[in-house]
C-alpha cells in the first residue's frame, strides 16, 4: 500500500506564497510578505529580463477573486517556471534552512541541562558539536483526481535515503517555513544530482507519474547536535551521550537520554549519588536498614523473616530452613541453641528439633558420629534431626536422656546436655560429663 505524502498545502494560496517568497530570496531578490502579497523591492539585474524586466513588483496570492490580473500568481503563471529554471541552471537544487533553528551550542546546552535534576551536584557539557545535516524537500504540483479542478502545490520531505519524514517531524523542525541558506556548504554537482534523483524517486513511489509535476528539489540543512553530558556529585562523575535534531532539544519535544542502571533499567532524568560514589537514577537509591548507607536497590537483600532490606554482609542463612535472614533477626532454639530464623521456630523450638525421628545405629550419619565418639555406642536408642549445619541427636535409656548437637562438617560437639526421661528440660553437661560421655 502506497503512502500519501504529508499534506502541507492549505486551502488558500499561502503555500504557493511561502514557496515564492523563499524562491525569490534564494535568487537574490529583496522581498517581504504583506498579507496575501509579496512586495519585491529589488530584483538583481541578471534576473530582471527573465521576469519581465521590472526592478520591483508586487505578486498577489488571493484565496478567491479574479485571477486575470497580471499581478496575481497561480501555479500556471510563467514567473514560477522562470524562477525555478533560473535556480536550477545555477544550483541544480535549492538550498534552504529552517527560518528558526538554534545556531549555537549554547542555545542547545541549556535546554539539555534543564532536562535533568541532579541532587547535590551539577551537569555540564563534556563535548558537543552542532553540524548541518540534510533532508530533502521536493516541491510538486498535485494533478490527481482530487486536485483536477484546481491543481495544488505540495511539499514532501524525505531523508537522504528516500524515507518520508513524518508530519510531526516536519512541523517540529520548522520545515514549513524555510529561508535561503546564507552560509556556504559545499556540495559537488554529482551529489546534488544524486539527491535530486532520490527526492524525485520518492515522489514517484507515492504519486502516479501523470498525477504529479515535480518543480524543484531543495536540500534543507538542519542543525544536528551530538555530544556528552557530564555529571558531578561530590567526587563522583558519570557521563551520558546524546544525539538528535537540535531544534527538538530546544523546543522540548525530545529529551536527552535518561541515565539507566541494572537496578532501574527504565532510566531517569533525576540523578543522585550512592554513598560509595556512584551516580545513578534517583529512583534506584535506597537506604540499607542495618548500616544506613545509601546504596543501589539491587545491592540489597530482603530478609525472608522481617521483609527489611540490607546489604548482604548483614545476612546469614538459617541453618534449619536455608532462608536468608538478617543476623539481627535470629533467635535461639531452646533445644539445639542454634541461631535460626524466627519463622523456623515454634514454641521456642526450631523446625529441625521438632522433626526428631528414630534412627538406627546403622544409619550412615550415626556411623560417622559413633566412629568419632565410640563411648556413645552404649546408648541403646537414638533420635536424629538434620539441619544444614548440624546433627541434633537425642540418646535415651530407661531413665536418662542425652542431647548432643554436632557440627555436621567437622563433627565438633556444639552442645551437650543431660535430661530425664520424665522431663523436657535439659541441663548443660559439665566438663566431667563431657569426658565421661565423649572421651
Amino acid at each position: 500500500m502506497s503512502l500519501s505524502p504529508p499534506d502541507t498545502a492549505s486551502k488558500t494560496d499561502s503555500e504557493l506564497l511561502e514557496f515564492m517568497l523563499w524562491l525569490l530570496a534564494a535568487l537574490g531578490c529583496k522581498c517581504r510578505r504583506q498579507d496575501e502579497t509579496i512586495v519585491v523591492e529589488f530584483v538583481p539585474d541578471s534576473l530582471r529580463p527573465k521576469i519581465g524586466g521590472d526592478a520591483a513588483l508586487k505578486l498577489e496570492f488571493p484565496a478567491t477573486g479574479a485571477i486575470d490580473q497580471a499581478s496575481v500568481v497561480t501555479l500556471d503563471s510563467p514567473i514560477i517556471r522562470s524562477l525555478i529554471d533560473e535556480l536550477k541552471a545555477t544550483q541544480i537544487v535549492g538550498r534552504a534552512a529552517p527560518a528558526d533553528q538554534p545556531e549555537s551550542v549554547r542555545e542547545v546546552s541549556q535546554r539539555l541541562f534543564d532536562a535533568y535534576t541532579v541532587d547535590g551536584g551539577s551537569v555540564h557539557l563534556g563535548g558537543c558539536t552542532l553540524e548541518d545535516r540534510a533532508v530533502l524537500r521536493v516541491t510538486y504540483v498535485d494533478r490527481s483526481d482530487a486536485a483536477k479542478m484546481k491543481p495544488r502545490l505540495r511539499q514532501h520531505f524525505v531523508t537522504l535515503s528516500g524515507e518520508p519524514l513524518s508530519t510531526s517531524l516536519v512541523e517540529s523542525l520548522g520545515l514549513k517555513h524555510l529561508v535561503p541558506l546564507t552560509r556556504s556548504i559545499r556540495m559537488a554537482d554529482d551529489q546534488r544530482e544524486r539527491w535530486k534523483h532520490i527526492a524525485e524517486t520518492a515522489i514517484k513511489g507515492l504519486v502516479r507519474g501523470n498525477e504529479s509535476d515535480v518543480l524543484l528539489t531543495t536540500v534543507v540543512w538542519c542543525k544536528f547536535a551530538e555530544g556528552k553530558l557530564a555529571f558531578v556529585i561530590g567526587d563522583a562523575t558519570t557521563a551520558i551521550g546524546f544525539s538528535g535534531w537540535a531544534q527538538l532539544f530546544v523546543d522540548g519535544s525530545e529529551k536527552p537520554p535518561a541515565l539507566v542502571c541494572e537496578s532501574y533499567p527504565q532510566g531517569s532524568h533525576h540523578l543522585a549519588a550512592t554513598d560509595d560514589g556512584r551516580i545513578v537514577p534517583f529512583e534506584a537509591v535506597v537506604t540499607c536498614s542495618e548500616s544506613g548507607k545509601r546504596v543501589l536497590s539491587g545491592d540489597l537483600e530482603t530478609c525472608q523473616a522481617t521483609g527489611s532490606k540490607a546489604l548482604p554482609e548483614f545476612f546469614v542463612s538459617c541453618p534449619t530452613s536455608g532462608a536468608r535472614v538478617l543476623r539481627t533477626s535470629l533467635v535461639a532454639c531452646a533445644t539445639c541453641q542454634q541461631m535460626v530464623s524466627p519463622t523456623s521456630c515454634d514454641a521456642r523450638q526450631c523446625s529441625g528439633c521438632r522433626s526428631l525421628a528414630k534412627v538406627s545405629k546403622n544409619d550412615p550419619r550415626m556411623a560417622r558420629v559413633l566412629d568419632e565418639y565410640p563411648k556413645l555406642d552404649r546408648w541403646p536408642r537414638w533420635k536424629l534431626a538434620e539441619t544444614n549445619a548440624a546433627y541434633v541427636l537425642v540418646a535415651s535409656s530407661l531413665a536418662k536422656r542425652l542431647l548432643i548437637v554436632i557440627d555436621k562438617h567437622d563433627l565438633e560437639v556444639l552442645r551437650l546436655a543431660k535430661g530425664s526421661y520424665f522431663s523436657t528440660k535439659w541441663t548443660e553437661a559439665t566438663e566431667l560429663d563431657r569426658t565421661a560421655c565423649l572421651q
